[in-house]
């Protein structure tokens, strides 16, 4: 079970058989996360633009009434979904956490919005996120910070934050979102729910005008156990002409029969805290990570201590991350640079003063990173390590720079673990890991480890997902926050 400080919903598969049964229906299931909405978000701030309440109803009786006449419906008919403030909605405010959009209402939905309305998700509200979604702490300056349900002093991490605490007090069952270098992983680990970073080229997400080879930001989606990320995953990912790279015979690898031979085989993963001292974590991260290790062996999963070559992973970051705010904040930084966040500005600063020599570089290395990890995971099922490298912090810390005894030179630094896999493009999924607190008295917050799978193998990374999270059960059992009942 996923750690939350509420009781979590029932999985969508047995949401959905009952609603076929008539046990339970979509309108019950609304106002069930409604409630806990109107109830909690007030001091969360974890959806801070709501579509109408009685469109949401409406929508899920429409929804009932199909199901009770056996019509067909989508994969997620009747689950409530927050979007996040990055992707645009048809006719709800979409301000992608900047004053210059800040009444900015889109006339039709991003795609990945649209795949989840089409499986019958009901959009109930969007998602918090730092401004143009740069930065790992949720706060913006038009719909303020997110707090973490776990200890409302701090931060939920980004840039998916909004979507991961509500998921974390049950205020919705579909949370979609997007990862650059952590904006995933690192909010679903703050909250402990999951989160996946697909594939690099496995996003058929694409918005008009984008780049149709860019693989560096990847849509994906959070839940609060990994068969539900299925699920979600399955209806975001499919066919889609618009992306020249994307492979779905490959990434689908949803066989039955492969999936039962996975499952019967055991699991033999590699894992590393620190990489042999390349990455700084902080003490409790590791405590809790060890932990999680040792519950894992104890089980009876072979587990081999070792680490790929991420060397050159950060400069290769740095330079394709500085690009890509080119790319996609240029013009809005030469017409409104006074409304542009400085973090924002620095990004796109960065990016203006490359040569191409440096993108070049940069392109090789992740070429180099990528033949390293693939040729490293033969023979694992998995690597393991931390999803964050810190617990939750303060909301008045905009970042760390330092952990423990280590200085950090950049406000990206402290995300190393989840950017490093961004360059390699492999899969990176977090699960719950546990607890761990800053110091005795401090309250226990969550601690989410980071699996890594085979490039364009991401159902097998979720089917190694499901089995250890079953695993780490004892671990990652539900602890009430500062709003549990």
């Amino acid at each position: 079970m996923p750690t939350t400080p509420f009781p979590p919903h029932p999985p969508i598969a047995e949401l959905l058989d009952a609603f076929r049964r008539g046990t339970s229906s979509p309108p019950e299931l609304a106002e069930a996360c409604l409630a806990r909405i109107d109830a909690h978000d007030a001091a969360v701030n974890a959806l801070p633009t709501r579509v109408a309440r009685h469109e949401v109803i409406e929508r899920a009786e429409r929804l009932q009434r199909s199901i009770a006449r056996g019509e067909p419906v989508g994969a997620l008919a009747g689950m409530p979904y927050c979007a996040k403030d990055m992707h645009r909605t048809a006719g709800v405010r979409t301000t992608f956490g900047s004053p210059i959009f800040a009444g900015h209402v889109p006339a039709e939905n991003d795609p990945v919005v649209q795949r989840l309305l089409d499986a019958d998700a009901i959009l109930v509200a969007k998602s918090n996120t730092p401004e143009f979604a740069a930065g790992a702490q949720t706060f913006n300056p038009v719909l303020g910070k997110t707090r973490n349900p776990f200890d409302l002093s701090r931060t939920v991490g980004g840039s998916s934050g909004g979507g991961a605490a509500a998921l974390a007090c049950g205020m919705t069952i579909v949370a979609d979102g997007s990862d650059l270098g952590a904006s995933l992983r690192n909010p679903a680990s703050f909250c402990g729910v999951v989160g996946l970073r697909p594939s690099s080229r496995c996003d058929p997400t694409l918005r008009s005008g984008a780049d149709a080879f860019g693989t560096l930001n990847q849509i994906g989606a959070m839940a609060s156990r990994v068969a539900d990320l299925r699920l979600i995953e399955r209806a975001i990912r499919a066919p889609a002409m618009r992306r020249p790279l994307a492979d779905w015979v490959g990434q689908l690898d949803a066989d039955a029969t492969a999936r039962r031979a996975r499952a019967a085989r055991p699991l033999r993963l590699a894992w590393s805290i620190d990489c042999g001292g390349a990455m700084a974590v902080g003490a409790p991260v590791r405590d809790a990570i060890s932990r999680a290790i040792g519950c894992l062996r104890d089980q009876g999963v072979e587990l081999v201590e070792a680490w790929p070559d991420f060397e050159g992973a950060d400069e290769c970051f740095q330079v394709l991350r500085a690009a890509y705010f080119v790319e996609n904040f240029a013009a809005l930084y030469r017409g409104h640079r006074a409304l542009m966040k400085d973090t924002v500005a620095w990004n796109v600063e960065q990016g203006l003063a490359l040569h191409a020599e440096r993108i070049a570089e940069a392109a090789r290395a992740r070429s180099s990173i990528f033949a390293n990890v693939a040729a490293f995971l033969r023979g694992f099922d998995a690597w393991l390590l931390p999803t964050a490298q810190v617990l939750p912090f303060a909301h008045d810390i905009a970042f760390p720079t330092r952990i423990d005894d280590r200085p950090l030179a950049t406000y990206i630094d402290w995300v190393a673990s989840c950017y490093w896999i961004t360059v390699s493009g492999h899969p990176g999924l977090t699960v719950p890991a546990g607890f761990a607190r800053e110091a005795p008295g401090e309250p226990l917050l969550p601690v989410g480890l980071q699996l890594v799978g085979h490039f364009d193998r991401d159902e097998a990374l979720l089917d190694v997902g499901e089995r250890i999270e079953a695993l780490l059960a004892p671990l990652a059992t539900a602890q009430r926050g500062p709003l549990g009942a």
